[in-house]
């Protein structure tokens, strides 16, 4: 007969802290697994999973607009739901007449004061040549950066090739099927089915899971319903925060006089529904046009970071906390690290939209997980 084996409070600690480890590391596993799984399966379907995605977030953000149209036709779903794409369609039409035809003419001038802010950088690059070249002597940089400038024309032939030929390749891969370019193109007729179909309800997930306890289920409708409820108050947030955003950028850089401000504004706007995206893109873009462009300067410049800190501190201490609160629960820096995460993870600009919902269902799922199934053993 096996006799039991006493262990020490020392040993016990051990043994706890090794069982911890092995546990957090099978987490681990187990979530890089899924993540791993969870990107190839959507590049190997994007083109065809993209579409009813984007159908379903719309679903979920136009939802109230759509049963208000249903109320005011008396439940006739086909006239509300003619309603919707008519009253949809038509402004979001002459929105992007109206947004497309000032870009092109933005667009067109950004053109012709090409050459000359060329030139500007140019005898600005001179001026400070001196300085920077004692520079690179010192540190014995000189050579490498010499062969650099061997053939600068075609260096930025080249740069200019690699960059038009990813860009190509991106909106080929985007349609580079008959079958993905047919799901976009039908991505309306999804939309429609979504918005006549009976809401659905998480409560019925509990009919698809009977092989689990009662406990578990109620869990899995738990996490559910958080993870609809992170999708639906982010994106309808965030929307609503970079719409604010880019008008206020618009505003902003028109008052200082950036060159093109309006359009920039209105963009870096539409590239914060990925948070943070469009303020770390619009300081590329913005600062060099300040400087360089036609009247700048170090005083524009400064205007325009002001123009930056005052948005920023705008939209993360009234916009946010007025519109979304605190409901993600993510720190800043998080959030970058997610967008960033996610976008690499899920190879492209669905998982950088996705990051905050995704990262958020993540902490969530692992206070439940830690709350109810991880039972301390110390």
């Amino acid at each position: 007969m096996l006799e039991k084996i006493e262990l020490g409070p020392r040993q016990r600690t051990t043994v706890a802290a090794a069982m911890t480890l092995a546990a957090v590391l099978v987490l681990v596993l187990f979530f890089s697994v899924a993540v791993w799984g969870l990107a190839l399966f959507v590049d190997s379907f994007k083109n065809v999973l993209l579409p009813p995605v984007a159908a379903a977030i719309l679903t979920m953000l136009l939802r109230p607009y759509y049963n208000a149209l249903l109320k005011v036709c008396r439940g006739s779903r086909a006239t509300a739901l003619v309603l919707f794409f008519l009253s949809a369609l038509l402004p979001l039409g002459a929105f992007i007449w109206f947004v497309g035809a000032f870009a092109a003419s933005q667009l067109l001038r950004l053109i012709d004061d090409l050459p000359s802010m060329i030139n500007s950088m140019y005898k600005a690059g001179q001026s400070y040549w001196p300085q920077f070249a004692a520079l690179l002597n010192k540190y014995g940089l000189m050579p490498e950066f010499s062969s650099l400038l061997e053939n600068p024309g075609e260096m930025v032939a080249n740069a200019l090739r690699t960059s038009g030929e990813r860009m190509s390749q991106s909106i080929v891969q985007m349609f580079q099927s008959t079958a993905g370019l047919f799901a976009w193109v039908v991505l309306p007729v999804y939309l429609a089915f979504f918005l006549m179909a009976k809401p659905f309800e998480t409560r019925q997930v509990g009919e698809f899971l009977p092989f689990l306890k009662k406990e578990t289920r109620e869990d899995a409708i738990y996490l559910l319903d958080q993870f609809i409820g992170i999708l639906l108050t982010f994106f309808r947030g965030q929307i609503i925060i970079a719409l604010a955003q880019g008008i206020l950028f618009a505003i902003g850089f028109a008052l200082v006089g950036l060159p093109y401000g309006i359009m920039i504004g209105m963009a870096l706007g539409l590239l914060n529904i990925i948070p943070y995206m469009g303020s770390i893109a619009g300081l590329g873009v913005a600062l060099p046009l300040a400087y360089f462009g036609d009247g700048g300067g170090i005083s524009r410049v400064a205007l325009v970071l002001i123009v930056f800190v005052v948005v920023q501190t705008i939209e993360g201490y009234l916009l946010t906390p007025k519109i979304m609160g605190n409901r993600t629960g993510l720190h800043p820096a998080l959030i970058i690290f997610a967008v960033f995460f996610w976008g690499v993870a899920l190879n492209g600009i669905l998982g950088m939209m996705l990051a905050i919902p995704l990262t958020a269902f993540a902490v969530v799922f692992w206070r439940l997980l830690k709350k109810k199934y991880i039972t301390e053993v110390v």
